[in-house]
């Protein structure tokens, strides 16, 4: 009888390890986001604090790729953020990139502003025009000195 239950027990373990293991993999999948094939792109920043790997991509409001990577470039030392976009996608060489918390509780995201170029990027482009997020301390200092900081 208590190798009946043994083998039980080692059967509802495994099936439990094995629930586990799959939504790993799901959340994982989840992460990295559903562009598969897309179109990657880079983009230099003074700072990518607050942005991580697996941060939506966003268009309008509408995820459209995810950040692959974020390393830092030796030469320049500046944040290189690897992204990829949906590859229907064809952004102006002009377009503008951020770093934007697109509500209070969520996480921080990568947002493009379209330009209005008529070239596209090409696959592995590097944008250098982008936008920094702003700390809460500056953005209130900002608020209160009218943007004027060290009064002068």
């Amino acid at each position: 009888m208590a190798a009946g239950k043994r083998g039980g027990a080692i059967l509802a373990s495994a099936l439990v390890l094995g629930v586990a293991c799959g939504f790993s993999i799901y959340a994982d999948a989840q992460k990295h986001g559903r562009i598969a094939g897309g179109t990657e792109l880079h983009a230099r920043f003074n700072s990518a604090n607050g942005l991580h790997a697996g941060a939506k991509v966003l268009l309008a409001g509408v995820e459209v790729g995810r950040v692959r990577d974020i390393t830092l470039d030796p030469a320049t030392q500046l944040a290189d953020v690897a992204f990829v976009v949906d590859s229907r996608l064809h952004l102006p060489k002009d377009s503008v990139l951020g770093i934007v918390a697109p509500t209070m509780t969520s996480d921080n995201a990568l947002e493009i502003t379209p330009g209005k170029a008529v070239e596209s990027l090409a696959a592995g482009a590097v944008i250098s025009d982008t936008r920094d997020q702003l700390s809460l301390e500056q953005q209130v200092s900002n608020y209160i000195f009218g943007g004027a900081l060290g009064g002068g």
